[in-house]
């Protein structure tokens, strides 16, 4: 949940975090640099993620920080792209909703 954090921070602190000096390490590493474009992107939707989207179990509005916690809750994996773990969210849905 620090990554989501420290995400969130960079994308609302753009121009000081490109100009900072530390930021030279961060070019350093694409996935990291991939993962800072993916985020500064989806900040620009117009339908903002939410954490009140689980009324309808609308998995992809949700926080990747919400969704962590909603696997953890079940005792599922927490690692992995926001597309996984909505994918393995649905995953547990289904399984719930097929055992009854």
């Amino acid at each position: 949940m620090l990554k989501e954090v420290a995400m969130e921070f960079f994308v609302k602190n753009a121009h000081e975090v490109m100009s900072s000096e530390g930021y030279e390490q961060v070019k350093e590493s694409p996935a990291v640099l991939a993962e800072l474009v993916a985020a500064m992107a989806s900040g620009s939707k117009k339908r903002p993620a939410s954490s009140d989207a689980d009324a309808g179990r609308d998995f992809k509005r949700m926080r990747v920080a919400t969704l962590r916690q909603k696997l953890d809750d079940k005792g599922l994996d927490v690692d992995g792209s926001k597309d996984m773990l909505v994918s393995r969210l649905e995953d547990a849905e289904n399984d719930i909703v097929e055992v009854e």
